[in-house]
């Protein structure tokens, strides 16, 4: 099955009559937000009283699904869920593919970049909210990551919250990067990515969030060794020999060896 393949009948099927109903006025009423196309899901905002964001993947066959709404541990799917997937069936068009998003974007230059920027700022409120963040130096980032581990290990947070949030620290991080501050934005990766790796062991659950977030960390994480020229290999082997320590199940395919040839490390 692909998401190409799903027409309003199979939909019919997959949710109950009471939540398709429910689902078809968040679509006709446009409360579906901010659709987007990746390589293997969909990606929304559904607005019902409260905004809710959603995920949606098709794998071997089956619908695996996040949602922030309380429904999210039930094993039906909500009707958020379906209200993405119906406009995706509706209009497809109205979804933005993300990679060939990105890759339009990178032809702008700065000036255009910030231009559209502004002007996304005065049609959008959240976008001036996000531009209004004051900028967070690397102690107040490693707090928020600790503060979201807690409330993830409390169980006083959705997954899906969470990890919203955990990318916002991912995004502060690459701005730091982009600025030349390439030691802050490892740091920021190793602390995301060891602390992910900690719940993991904790819930013994081989993956928490998307698959996609821990490769991302992992990969980037990788890149600013390679990049940063000062870099301090001794703390670098410290947070290696640290992401080494965890259990097989939590590090998972996450291969360090090439990193550790390159830095010329024992093992």
């Amino acid at each position: 099955m692909r998401f190409e393949e799903l027409d309003a009948q199979t939909l019919d099927q997959i949710g109950t009559p009471e939540d398709n109903a429910k689902a078809r006025l968040l679509v006709e009423n446009h409360q579906v937000k901010h659709g987007y196309r990746l390589p293997d899901r969909l990606r929304g905002l559904v607005v019902d009283e409260q905004p809710f964001r959603v995920e949606v993947r098709i794998k071997d066959d089956q619908l695996t699904y996040v949602c922030t709404c309380p429904q999210e541990e039930g094993e039906a799917l909500c009707t958020h869920v379906l209200a993405l997937l119906r406009a995706w069936n509706q209009e497809p068009e109205k979804f933005l593919n993300q990679a060939e998003l990105k890759e339009r974007l990178k032809k702008y230059s700065k000036r255009e970049l910030v231009d559209i920027i502004l002007d996304m700022a005065d049609r959008v409120d959240a976008a001036r909210g996000v531009l209004k963040e004051e900028d967070q130096g690397l102690d107040d980032i490693l707090e928020s990551i600790d503060r979201v581990m807690e409330e993830v290990a409390d169980d006083a947070a959705s997954l899906a919250e969470a990890e919203v949030k955990l990318r916002r620290s991912q995004a502060r991080a690459d701005r730091l990067a982009q600025s030349g501050r390439l030691a802050e934005a490892r740091s920021i990766y190793f602390y995301l990515l060891d602390n992910i790796l900690s719940l993991e062991e904790k819930f013994k659950k081989e993956q928490i969030f998307s698959p996609d977030l821990k490769k991302e960390l992992f990969e980037e994480y990788c890149q600013f060794i390679h990049e940063d020229r000062h870099l301090e290999k001794e703390l670098v082997q410290q947070e290696i020999e640290q992401l080494e320590s965890r259990t097989p199940i939590s590090l998972g395919e996450l291969d360090l060896s090439e990193v550790k040839r390159e830095l010329a490390l024992p093992g």
